[in-house]
């Protein structure tokens, strides 16, 4: 036996010690995954159970891709958050009946924070900037919301809550007339003092509605694009607790380059009311681009938004926006997107700079070959770029970023050209369609340096020195999706307009709308080709946008997508340094990073991640649920490791997180595990200079 094999059966099962019989095999640590979905009720539409109007429903979809194959959604959420209304008017029928009725909040985009679940939504208010309605909400912007997941997670599993539990806002907005009203015909909606504020107001459904204090926050109000668009797909991204960065539509049709869809970031001018900046171009003088915010009485914060830059991806209008996702990579912070042509979509990359006063994004060079440039700063979708890049007949549906950097382009199954297919209905250009597949090119720098001499750095895909995005080999495509038999409940190309991504699996969660609000949810892995989830009809819900379907995992310190060590390790550095490096504040620091609730970063935050997210303890290097010799040997290997890894080692030495130390069993001392396996190492070092 070589003596690597021999040292490492020797740290797996140490029987020297009398351990193996006191170990029970361990589970690998699977922290809980939700997926979030917002419902619209279309008006006239009465409440379904398991999908109330207006809120934000969280399933929890751990045990897809282990092992599930039914009833993860079942039209049974795990609970909701109610928007509440916007306005409260009072009794639905004006009796007495606590029948709660209202002007209807909507999401129309939302993000989270990936450190702690934390949600930002973004809704459309509509009528003219700076108008005040009858409750003090300034109009023609949007209405920015904190959700604080965790606290409603918390509340909800330490109070044992039932399944489909919704939590609504502690207070509403009413008109003292309104309010008056409740009183004088006795309601029970009514708080018992007419002061313009509605407290615990229940769900229109009645359901278990529950209202904590604190956990749902109108944050602000910012200025919006004053589109003539009657309908727009808006999405939001987080960067940090205090930006966040929105795609808005367009306000004007007559110059693209000034008037085209843009990229706004949206920044907290402070933590108290009254510190945003009142746009200048007020209706009904040039209601053009709305940048800033309104200082509402009823914002907790001070919110701006600013336009960073335009999409301009069609040179003969307007773009048609297909598909928009955030890029954080190696010290880049950028954005893709696609604009829609019915064939040939063309997609970008935007360079972000938030570093000033101003926010800029510009579009990059796309490296191409042969090199000498110039080269393109947009790229249309071949049909199959694996074969033939040129082709410019590709359609998107949407784009995600995968957890190494590459841009991974869903494809719209309706308006796909490929001749041959037999699946109805007919697509662009009268050719019949199929079910639509999943497109990857790899990216190997998003911050090459200047090759062509036009003073500005290039994207470049993955490939041998020279291989540009108009060659095959960085790309793949799967196979169509396999939609069809008995998971299949109709004859239409399933829609996949409506997608959300998990980055740290790579799964499409493609939620299929069919006809009278029902749907079907597919869960695609392109790694393999194959649908490793799929459930008829599991909810029925109203999807309103592109951007209110998401997937996370609370305790993503790092944000690359999934929980590891790297995050264990990034947290304890953040406690260390709250000002993360000097890029935050301490105090944004600790709300970003903050998993206990507390608006601080302690050790305490560390046992969250680790013993409560995790389940699992320090020194559980490799993350299987054990605290063991294998453990040792990821130490040995990693340089991210330090001594106070090692001394958490040798604490938690022997943990499972299946069985406990059989009783009697004798539990060596951490210092002598230490010294022993420190002698094997020695030994080991020494067999290999040999």
């Amino acid at each position: 036996m070589e003596f690597s094999r021999f040292f490492r059966t020797l740290l797996t099962c140490p029987f020297i010690m009398g351990l193996c019989p006191a170990i029970a095999l361990a589970a690998a640590p699977t922290p809980q995954k939700i997926f979030a979905v917002s419902q619209t009720q279309p008006g006239g539409v009465a409440e379904i159970p398991g999908a109330p109007s207006d809120s934000l429903i969280f399933y929890d979809v751990t045990d897809i891709g282990n092992g599930a194959s039914s009833g993860v959604f079942n039209n049974d959420p795990l609970f909701s958050v109610w928007m509440g209304f916007e306005i409260f008017e009072g009794e639905r029928n004006e009796l007495p009946e606590g029948l709660p009725a209202g002007n209807r909040e909507e999401f129309s985009a939302f993000t989270f924070n990936p450190a702690n679940g934390t949600i930002y939504a973004a809704a459309f208010d509509s009528g003219a900037p700076s108008a005040l309605d009858g409750v003090g909400d300034t109009q023609g912007d949007f209405d920015l919301y904190r959700i604080d997941y965790q606290s409603i997670l918390k509340d909800f599993t330490d109070n044992a809550r039932p399944k489909g539990t919704i939590y609504a806002p502690k207070t509403l907005n009413i008109t003292t007339a309104n309010e008056q009203f409740l009183s004088d015909i006795s309601s029970p909606l009514f708080d018992g003092l007419v002061d313009g504020l509605a407290n615990d107001i229940p769900h229109p459904s009645l359901v278990n509605t529950v209202h904590l204090p604190g956990a749902f926050q109108k944050i602000g109000e910012v200025g919006r694009s004053q589109s003539s668009t009657s309908f727009f797909d808006y999405q939001i991204d987080f960067l940090n607790p205090e930006t966040l960065l929105l795609m808005d539509a367009n306000f004007g049709t007559t110059d693209p380059a000034t008037q085209d869809f843009n990229i706004r970031t949206l920044s907290r001018a402070s933590t108290s009311q009254g510190a945003a900046t009142i746009p200048p171009d007020l209706f009904p003088n040039t209601p053009t681009d709305q940048q800033g915010g309104f200082n509402s009485v009823n914002n907790t914060e001070s919110w701006n938004s600013k336009i960073a830059g335009f999409l301009n991806l069609d040179a003969a209008g307007i773009t048609t926006p297909r598909g928009w996702t955030l890029v954080k990579n190696n010290g880049t912070l950028g954005i893709w997107a696609a604009d829609s042509d019915g064939g040939g979509d063309d997609f970008a990359f935007y360079e972000l700079d938030l570093s000033g006063p101003n926010p800029t994004a510009t579009k990059k060079e796309l490296f191409t070959s042969p090199t000498g440039g110039p080269y393109a700063n947009q790229i249309s979708l071949a049909e199959d770029p694996t074969s033939d890049t040129t082709t410019n007949d590709g359609e998107i549906d949407h784009l995600f970023v995968d957890k190494n950097g590459n841009l991974v382009i869903v494809e719209s199954g309706f308006f796909d050209t490929t001749m041959g297919s037999t699946t109805p209905p007919l697509g662009n250009g009268g050719e019949t369609a199929q079910e639509p597949r999943v497109f990857t090119v790899g990216i190997a720098d998003y911050n090459s340096p200047d090759s062509d001499g036009s003073g500005f750095n290039e994207v470049v895909p993955t490939g041998p020195a020279g291989t540009g995005f108009n060659d095959s080999s960085p790309w793949a495509v799967t196979a169509s999706i396999p939609v069809t038999g008995a998971i299949d409940n109709d004859d239409d190309v399933t829609n996949s307009t409506r997608v959300a991504y998990d980055k740290s699996t790579g799964y499409l969660y493609i939620v299929d709308q069919d006809t009278g609000f029902t749907e079907d949810i597919y869960v695609f892995d392109p790694a393999t080709g194959t649908i490793v989830y799929s459930e008829l009809n599991p909810f029925d819900i109203g999807i309103f946008n592109r951007g209110t379907l998401k997937v996370f995992t609370r305790g993503d310190i790092d944000g690359s997508g999934e929980v590891t060590y790297a995050d264990i390790q990034a947290l304890a550095d953040g406690i260390a340094d709250p000002t993360l490096g000097g890029t935050v504040s301490a105090s944004v620091g600790a709300e970003w990073y903050d998993l206990t609730g507390d608006a601080s970063l302690t050790a305490a935050d560390v046992t969250e991640l680790v013993e409560n997210i995790l389940g699992t303890k320090l020194g559980d290097f490799d993350l299987d649920g054990d605290v063991d010799g294998n453990d040792f040997l990821v130490y040995q290997r990693g340089p991210q490791f330090d001594a106070g890894d090692l001394a958490d080692w040798q604490l938690n030495y022997g943990f499972s997180n299946m069985a406990p130390l059989a009783s009697g069993t004798a539990v060596p001392e951490p210092a002598a595990v230490s010294m022993i396996l420190l002698g094997l190492a020695g030994m080991s070092i020494r067999g290999r200079n040999r």
